[in-house]
């Protein structure tokens, strides 16, 4: 005889069900009403498509618990703890934005709090709640900081105390979020006698014993100083004009990878961060996010994570020699492709994971020692750093000259020719209008190298997919209109190449419309593009940004 099935229940009233939660699969409701008061009562808190779990090799890490659909958010949250960078300038320590100096008689300075002389935008932001704790503190004991305004940019070292402070006083404020931020990593036995934490030993540490006169020990000042440095993400409002840290207990129990399946974008005032799934994660797979800018070298990546994050990522991009094909980190062989002319052979590293390794030739015996590409990358670095970034003509000659010794992936060259991307199209002298037909076919095809990059190391709903497609619809939006308007192309073939377009920009609109800085852009994109079709059809009626 067969078992009987078993027959899901409501959630709610425990009759049987037939609805599920369209989040999470997991639970069942009998109906919309039901639904919606489980969801008042507390389900909003359970419902996620993920579950944390732990493994001696990935310590804490995530999980899907269902599959997760291609652009589908799987997690917003709040900031547990939000601040300055530990070194920046003068900066409101409520909203974070950078300040501007006032002028005070003869003298410019900034705003200041009226109670504990910290520089912040004005009256609103003095009141706010995040400041109010240390704003208390620092007034009873009757300090006053004495920040001013000396020059633009100039480097405040004094806002490293702030962010740690602020997790401090949460043991009595708040003792459940401050139980759950110091139960995040910190690796403070890796930190503790680096030059920095010597530092923070004696400006942060006598500042919140000795100045505040906190009940704290050495230790737990210094392991919420690594904390922060080792779980913070850095939070930018869309014009760039507030540039902070913060701490999402959950979102910190994501692994790190140089070929993650999520990226994540900051929503609000109150920057909530949001992750989107970029490709389709499937049911158990590791849901990850990167620490690193995925488009640097093996070297700099691993190096970075070392140094910031205190983990060596062995991920099967940094075990891969050739960095999933992309060859980002790799160099010609200088006796392969000397005066006999280029064989296309490269040197590449022996053991990807040991720094230390030798780089040999896939072709040849000739090899040259790690220290040697370390030198190398840092030396062309700073050719690169020197180029005047609002003109073409640097980054052009820059790929041209090391055309026989850089791979044209190679990370150097791709930073060069994503800043030729931006110039062409969108700098003074260089709008889609002022380009020629070479410049603007220039952009185009570069467009297209860096789509093929992005489909190897940031795959799906990329923000780097993203805008390269932007740029690319709106160069060959511009060359349709031309060649059309010379008679190249007949009208036909203007819809056709036009309509590519549109899939374009549909693509883009899919992937950034979340951004909410985004949208205006998208929506005006959208209109431009729909008046060019209305010489061919009316299709664009089929390109909604919603």
């Amino acid at each position: 005889m067969d078992k009987k099935r078993e027959i899901p229940l409501c959630e709610v009233c425990h009759q049987p069900a037939n609805q599920t939660c369209g989040g999470c699969k997991l639970v069942y409701y009998c109906s919309k009403a039901h639904q919606k008061l489980g969801w008042r009562e507390g389900h909003k808190f359970k419902c996620c498509a993920f579950k944390i779990q732990y493994s001696d090799t990935l310590g804490r890490h995530m999980v899907a618990t269902r599959d997760i659909k291609q652009g589908e958010m799987i997690l917003k949250e709040k900031p547990a703890a939000i601040g300055p960078k530990m070194t920046c300038p003068a900066s409101c320590l409520s909203c974070g934005k950078k300040l501007e100096p006032i002028k005070f008689g003869d003298v410019y300075d900034f705003y200041k709090c009226t109670s504990c002389n910290w520089p912040m935008c004005g009256p609103h932001c003095e009141k706010a709640d995040v400041h109010k704790g240390e704003c208390k503190i620092m007034t009873d004991r009757k300090y006053r900081c004495n920040i001013k305004y000396e020059s633009p940019d100039k480097p405040e070292a004094a806002y490293c105390v702030i962010a740690p402070l602020r997790v401090l006083l949460m043991k009595e404020s708040n003792p459940l979020q401050y139980e759950n931020i110091m139960n995040l990593e910190s690796h403070l036995d890796d930190r503790i006698n680096t030059p920095l934490y010597v530092v923070l030993k004696a400006n942060l540490v006598t500042f919140v014993i000795q100045v505040l006169g906190l009940a704290c020990d050495e230790e737990t000042i210094l392991k919420v100083a690594s904390i922060f440095d080792t779980n913070s993400f850095d939070v930018r409002s869309p014009d760039t004009t507030k540039r902070l840290r913060a701490i999402y207990v959950t979102a910190s129990m994501m692994d790190h990878s140089c070929k993650p399946n999520t990226r994540h974008i900051i929503l609000g005032d109150d920057y909530n961060v949001a992750f989107i799934a970029t490709v389709p994660i499937a049911k158990g797979e590791l849901i990850t996010t990167t620490y690193t800018q995925s488009l640097w070298g093996t070297l700099d990546r691993r190096k970075h994570l070392r140094t910031t994050k205190c983990f060596d990522c062995e991920c099967d991009r940094c075990k891969d020699p050739t960095e999933l094909g992309t060859h980002l980190g790799n160099i010609y062989c200088s006796l392969c492709n000397g005066a006999s002319g280029m064989t296309g052979a490269m040197l590449m590293s022996s053991d990807p994971l040991d720094e230390t390794a030798i780089w040999k030739c896939e072709k040849c015996e000739h090899y040259i020692q790690s220290r040697q590409m370390f030198w190398g990358n840092n030396a062309l670095k700073q050719d690169l750093n020197k180029i005047d970034k609002t003109s073409p003509r640097g980054f052009e000659e820059f790929i041209q000259k090391y055309s026989q010794t850089l791979h044209p992936n190679n990370h150097l060259v791709v930073q060069a020719k994503l800043a030729l991307i931006q110039i062409y199209g969108n700098y003074k002298g260089y709008t889609l209008s002022d380009l020629s037909e070479g410049l603007l076919k220039r952009k185009i095809d570069l467009c297209h190298e860096m789509l093929e990059l992005a489909d190897k190391l940031e795959p799906g709903f990329t923000r780097f997919r993203g805008t390269l497609l932007l740029d690319l619809q709106a160069a060959m939006t511009i060359q349709t209109k031309r060649e059309f308007e010379a008679e190249k192309i007949t009208k036909a073939g203007a819809q056709d190449q036009l309509m590519q377009s549109m899939a374009l920009l549909q693509e883009a609109t899919n992937i950034l419309r979340v951004e909410p800085h985004m949208r205006d852009s998208l929506e005006a994109k959208i209109m431009e593009l729909s008046r060019e079709l209305d010489l061919t059809s009316d299709d664009s009626e089929t390109l909604s940004i919603d």
